[in-house]
């Protein structure tokens, strides 16, 4: 009989008010948690607060100069002058230093965006200790997977690399980590962390195309230095459905896992890249996720399990509150009736857990993906030899 998973759930009251008010995913942390709470997953998991992250946490990665921008901008400060002295000049010069520092368009300041930062960091970084410590199996947070955030600059809705600073934790006693991303979109910002490290190996399976953000991840990306063989990019084309993704990912992580050989996993189950999701690039179900989440647990290897993109409110809380099932040992079928609770009314008109494919034509050919997997085999052997 297998043995039983410990698993950590990472939030409280306060994390999940901080993640509801990010404008990307307003009130998504909440239909989340509720949703795994109404089918009485939570009784079967440790729950552990977060704190909120120091700013000499935050530095670990970020710059100091990026931090000071952006808690600056989320206090409606300018970094370069006072309140007192504000002037359309000085207006000017605040535009500017936004735009610098990425907090504009997309990642433009919100209120409680500092809140937001502190939360999403201290998150990831309690679940990543409590591997560390070796007090749980798998832990779990919702509210990280920010990936896009370089050191000194916010990009695509994340203000923050909470990723990083979570792998960077596990790097005090894990001596090889694996990063899977499983994103609609390329995990550009945690790529570019490490890709000079062979202690770091990031998997990102996400759509590639000209003109699709943030325009990197082809598979012509390896890594840098002692890092080249270690940045492993699987760019597919509009409508893969869950067949084209299990297959890749099974193939590419055995090879990683025979050449590797992690101590330790990151997953970062951004569900953007479902059928239902207002990108409309793949036609996954759930089905995909908690298929490749249930591989991953299978290594028995200190698992972190993160958030990403997923903009369908109730499909985002479909496919994680699922991922959360798996972990425990309490596997939900998509068939499953969601159950009575406050959000209830948002998963008409079935009101179950199901996340169907449509009609989406599949651009990629079984045999373009096979050999896209054998390539990456090659390249793995021939970087451990």
């Amino acid at each position: 009989m297998d043995q039983v998973r410990r698993v950590t759930l990472v939030r409280s009251a306060q994390s999940i008010q901080a993640a509801d008010r990010l404008p990307s995913n307003k009130g998504r942390a909440s239909r989340v948690h509720a949703l795994i709470d109404a089918f009485g997953l939570h009784t079967h998991m440790e729950i552990v607060a977060p704190v909120p992250m120091s700013d000499s946490g935050l530095m670990e990665f970020h710059s100091e100069e990026y931090i000071a921008c952006l808690f600056a901008a989320a206090d409606g400060r300018c970094l370069s002058h006072s309140s007192q002295d504000y002037n359309k000049d000085n207006g000017i010069h605040e535009e500017l230093e936004l735009e610098q520092f990425g907090l504009v368009h997309d990642c433009a300041v919100f209120n409680g965006m500092e809140k937001h930062v502190r939360y999403a960091a201290g998150g990831t970084a309690a679940g990543a200790d409590a591997l560390v410590s070796g007090s749980t199996d798998v832990a779990i947070h919702w509210e990280g997977g920010r990936h896009h955030c370089r050191r000194g600059k916010a990009a695509g809705f994340c203000y923050i690399n909470d990723v990083v600073l979570g792998i960077l934790a596990l790097q005090t006693h894990f001596e090889r980590i694996l990063y899977i991303d499983l994103d609609l979109h390329h995990g550009d910002g945690v790529q570019s962390a490490f890709q000079y490290s062979d202690r770091v190996m990031t998997l990102s399976i996400h759509h590639h195309d000209r003109g699709f953000y943030p325009n990197s991840g082809g598979n012509y990306d390896e890594g840098k230095g002692r890092g080249i063989g270690h940045s492993i990019n699987i760019p597919l084309r509009r409508g893969a459905d869950d067949d084209t993704f299990s297959r890749v990912f099974s193939a590419v992580t055995t090879s990683i896992l025979a050449t590797f050989a992690p101590l330790a996993v990151v997953v970062q189950c951004g569900c953007d890249g479902l059928a239902g999701d207002p990108h409309k690039v793949f036609n996954l179900t759930t089905d995909a996720f908690a298929r490749s989440v249930k591989t991953a647990l299978g290594w028995r290897l200190p698992t972190l399990l993160l958030g990403g993109g997923g903009y369908s409110l109730p499909d985002s809380a479909r496919c994680w509150t699922r991922l959360t099932g798996v972990a425990c040992g309490r596997e939900i079928p998509a068939a499953a009736d969601v159950p009575e609770h406050r959000f209830l009314d948002e998963y008409g008109p079935a009101f179950d857990m199901a996340t169907d494919a449509t009609s989406m034509l599949n651009a990629n050919d079984s045999e373009t993906v096979d050999s896209a997997a054998l390539a990456i085999k090659k390249l793995l052997e021939s970087q451990s030899r």
